[in-house]
């Protein structure tokens, strides 16, 4: 059973709502890239080691935003 963390799949996909503020699929896109790179941009060390991008849950967010047009 996994626990949800702030009624998200997990604490990375709720800091990338919370800190990111998508507000469309297209914000979206553009703040997954922009992780990405600042990722790739990192030096190998402990910080690096200690982010797991795969971590997030970039449909659950993308959702989110067909949720919103149904209601």
């Amino acid at each position: 059973m996994t626990e949800k963390y702030n009624g998200w799949t997990n604490r990375a996909t709720w800091l990338v709502n919370v800190w990111g503020n998508p507000e469309s699929r297209s914000d979206l896109d553009m703040l997954k890239a922009d992780l990405e790179e600042q990722y790739d941009a990192l030096p190998n060390g402990i910080i690096k080691d200690m982010l797991d991008l795969d971590e997030i849950n970039w449909e659950e967010l993308a959702e989110a935003f067909d949720e919103e047009k149904e209601e």
